[in-house]
């Protein structure tokens, strides 16, 4: 009897810190949901290691470089630790049903762009760097007036371009591409007889299929069932991988004998510090503010994402400014023992969907982050198989489309933002750069809207040349409805320093191509 009246008064106790009667929550509900957000965001245990893995320990043009898939076992734990930590502090303090973890599209710019300058130690120094920054932001009111400041289809071309760059990364992965050794091509296809390569093809299609026809956790399914497929490949030794077999890699024998390398991911961040070729390369720069771009609209948009879904404003007035310190505090605490950028993930309301409305629900999908460590002899499974990634390959061009879904909200009639979409989208995917679209994009952005702002400023007295410069609304017949649009306005000191920054960075990074010009 005592010990029920202490069971119901500890339910009672969490009910009311959870404000479970102002959300109207369900216990069950909370439970289940954050479950269910926990499996449809669990691809990023397995996927951020294989991309953070193709970080060089050196910079890209040192002698005998390394790579950091060396320290697979601590690259998990870090992004493990830093999910169940900053999602359990999301759940306490700012108690609201939203999960974190090491970003997509982050943490290809970190292996991709800023590590392939200055090396995964000091990249990790950058991100907690953009994460102090990201901090002094939300806690003044820049935080507000930052956001206001970017136009909307600017954000919406870079998280645009970010999609297809991680969508044609993973084609590149999983061996569906190669790269051409010749200059008329970017790519030719790769072998597609390869059983990694057709196991890859066939996760594609199948993890597209579940996606669209909206399976709840479509990724887990098809990452599963590549394991299922992979491990008696695997077993016969039938890899098409030389040195790849059941004797030597099968992952349910190597156990927890990666944990070893942890202590070397842990030291990484802080070793960068001390880096002093860090400090005078431009990307260190570009990148801090490169993370907090990204960090700071990833995490607005998800929070607005989850505040429409469940009207946190008009219960809690302090939740949106709690979730922020949160986030900018777990990029810091994340690359603090190696893990990439720490973001709320907009995978958050397939919880919310379940039924989740506090952040008891954050609680329990902490807890399954936790729980995952034990599975880390299963879960190795789906790292890399020699240079493919059968399962996790063809889970980053599923991401990727995801994110390209964001098009539809791009406001086409506003003709002049169109070459900033397709300049971010193709530099950013071609060059293999992040860092290269948003400046290329940023630029176009500033170079076009003042152009046309001058234009508008000399030729103010022209009516024709002023409507001309209007943006067209809509047309019926011969009536062509449009707004005032004044380009001048759409640019901001924001703005103006993004694209300053960029191309200092252009020019510094290609300095010697612009002196022998006047050579």
């Amino acid at each position: 009897m005592n010990q029920r009246f202490v069971n119901n008064s500890f339910l009672k106790s969490l009910k009311r810190y959870f404000k479970f009667d102002t959300y109207d929550a369900i216990l069950k509900k909370e439970i289940i949901g954050g479950i269910s957000t926990f499996l449809a965001m669990a691809y990023i245990i397995a996927i951020n290691p294989s991309i953070i893995g193709l970080s060089p320990i050196e910079p890209w043009n040192a002698p005998d470089t390394t790579f950091a898939s060396q320290y697979q076992g601590g690259l998990f734990l870090s992004t493990v630790i830093s999910s169940c930590v900053a999602t359990f502090i999301m759940g306490m303090y700012a108690r609201i049903p939203v999960a974190l973890a090491p970003g997509m599209g982050l943490n290809a710019f970190f292996a991709f762009t800023v590590a392939q300058q200055i090396g995964f130690s000091s990249a990790l120094t950058v991100t907690i760097l953009s994460g102090i920054g990201y901090f002094i932001v939300v806690i003044t009111p820049a935080r507000e007036k930052i956001s206001k400041m970017i136009p909307s289809n600017l954000k919406l071309a870079i998280g645009v371009g970010i999609g297809f760059f991680i969508a044609y990364v993973g084609l590149q992965n999983t061996g569906i591409i190669v790269k051409n050794s010749s200059d008329s091509l970017v790519s030719n296809l790769g072998n597609l007889g390869h059983p990694m390569v057709l196991l890859a093809i066939v996760l594609l299609v199948v993890g597209l299929i579940l996606h669209y026809a909206k399976v709840p956790n479509a990724i887990i399914i098809t990452m599963i069932l590549g394991a299922i497929i992979l491990i008696p490949i695997v077993v016969l030794n039938a890899t098409g991988v030389e040195g790849y077999s059941a004797d030597n890699i099968n992952p349910l024998i190597v156990g927890y004998k990666n944990f070893e390398t942890f202590p070397s991911v842990l030291k990484a961040a802080w070793e960068g510090f001390a880096n002093v070729e860090m400090w005078k390369n431009p990307i260190t720069y570009i990148g801090v503010l490169s993370f907090l771009y990204m960090d700071f609209f990833d995490t607005t948009g998800t929070l607005i994402t989850i505040d429409k879904s469940i009207n946190l404003s008009q219960k809690d007035i302090d939740w949106l400014k709690k979730a922020s310190y949160v986030d900018a505090i777990s990029t810091i605490m994340g690359a603090s023992i190696g893990a990439t950028t720490v973001t709320s993930f907009v995978e958050s309301t397939v919880g919310v969907s379940a039924g989740v409305r506090t952040g008891f629900a954050s609680i329990i999908t902490a807890l399954c982050f936790g729980l995952s460590i034990a599975l880390w002899p299963i879960i190795q499974i789906f790292m890399p198989v020699g240079a493919y990634q059968p399962i996790t390959g063809p889970i980053l061009i599923i991401v990727g489309t995801i994110m390209i879904n964001q098009i539809k909200h791009f406001e086409w009639q506003i003709l002049i933002d169109i070459p900033t979409l397709f300049i971010t989208i193709i530099v950013m995917t071609l060059s293999n750069s992040i860092a290269y679209g948003i400046a290329f994009g940023t630029i176009t952005f500033v170079l076009l809207n003042g152009s046309l702002g001058i234009i508008q400023l000399l030729f103010k007295k022209s009516k024709k040349i002023i409507n001309t410069l209007q943006i067209p609304m809509s047309e019926d017949g011969v009536n062509i409805i449009a707004r005032e649009f004044y380009y001048c306005k759409r640019l901001n000191w924001t703005l103006i320093l993004i694209s300053v920054l960029s191309i200092a960075y252009i020019i510094l990074q290609n300095g010697m191509t612009y002196l022998g010009w006047f050579i």
